[in-house]
């Protein structure tokens, strides 16, 4: 069970942004919202915020934990115990995400169905096959259904319409963490450190998880994108990025390892342009003969390194193509018409 979280806020005062808060109402109800929410609630979502990064490297570590060994063949009655006693572990840190973000019957009901399927398996094989198919699994059309749901200009779409898909618990968790980190409302209503550029470009967080790194890429970004709306979220050793425009609506997740050194996962909801982004670094690449460019999506992480690290994050992003790199189609009007 992971522990060391932010106080929680009692679930009767809980005050803030659930994931699917807002989805079908005017942007300009959700400006006049954000303008209105107060500086003691942009602190109790920023802390729903941590917690959620802290339980979700929890599961994921958990999971990895779970993984079957050697020994496990030899005592199956043992790893079932573990694979129970990780399953509650994980069960609690969901329902506070949950709980927080993203309250779903159908995941409860999914939660309840693997519990009782550890329970019942028997015998290393069936066990080894619970945990793949129940704990680690992730359906590459699954991964392609939350793309398409969860990243881009998310107030429009709903996190809650692939609930009764995710069958495994990585599955949960991949849907959950996508609809949070991907969706402009939360970043928006969390505590504002600094804003720039009338408002275009805010860097989001507070005294305690300000880094240096967050400050040189917001302070170098400014003014780079002025069509653009940059997020920016500063959680210490981690900084969260959308930036709109960029393959739609770019999201970065900066992280620093034990080392010291940087490394990004990103998202690129809208290609925009096929042999742009297959030169950007570590991208999974787009075949593009079986790929719509303008609309089709695609992630991928570099490693950047403990050095220029803001000028590495502002230069990748530069490098993003944007709805005017597009390649547009020949029409027959494009032809000049040959005369005689």
């Amino acid at each position: 069970m992971s522990e060391q979280y932010i106080s929680s806020t009692p679930q009767d005062e809980q005050v803030g942004v659930d994931a699917g808060a807002y989805y079908g109402e005017p942007v300009e109800s959700w400006s006049q919202h954000i303008e209105k929410v107060g500086d003691n609630e942009k602190l109790k979502n920023f802390e729903k915020f941590v917690n959620f990064f802290k339980r979700d490297a929890a599961i994921k570590k958990t999971l990895v934990d779970l993984a079957p060994i050697e020994d496990d063949y030899y005592d199956p009655v043992s790893y079932q115990d573990r694979l129970y006693k990780g399953f509650e572990d994980i069960s609690f840190d969901l329902h506070g995400i949950m709980q927080d973000y993203h309250q779903s019957e159908e995941l409860e009901k999914r939660l309840e169905s693997i519990k009782i399927g550890v329970i019942h398996s028997s015998g290393y094989e069936e066990l080894k096959d619970t945990y793949r198919e129940d704990f680690a699994d992730m359906r590459s059309s699954f991964v392609d259904d939350v793309k398409k749901e969860t990243v881009g200009y998310y107030l429009w779409r709903n996190p809650y319409s692939l609930d009764k898909k995710a069958k495994s618990i990585n599955e949960i968790l991949h849907l959950i963490h996508s609809s949070i980190v991907n969706n402009e409302n939360i970043l928006q209503s969390l505590p504002v450190l600094a804003s720039k550029d009338d408002g275009e470009v805010k860097l989001y967080g507070t005294e305690k998880t300000d880094s240096l790194v967050a400050r040189e890429i917001f302070e170098l970004i400014k003014g780079a994108y002025s069509n653009s709306t940059i997020d920016i979220v500063s959680l210490k050793d981690r900084i969260l990025m959308m930036v709109r425009d960029r393959g739609h609506a770019l999201t970065m997740d900066i992280q620093k390892d034990s080392d010291g050194k940087y490394y990004a996962n990103y998202f690129i909801p809208k290609i925009c342009n096929v042999e742009k982004v297959n030169q950007l670094p570590g991208v999974n690449k787009v075949a593009v003969e079986d790929r719509d460019q303008t609309k089709d999506a695609t992630t991928g992480t570099f490693a950047i390194g403990s050095e220029n690290v803001a000028q590495s994050v502002v230069s990748f992003i530069d490098a993003v193509p944007t709805d005017d790199d597009i390649e547009r189609k020949a029409m027959p009007w494009d032809t000049p018409r040959q005369e005689g």
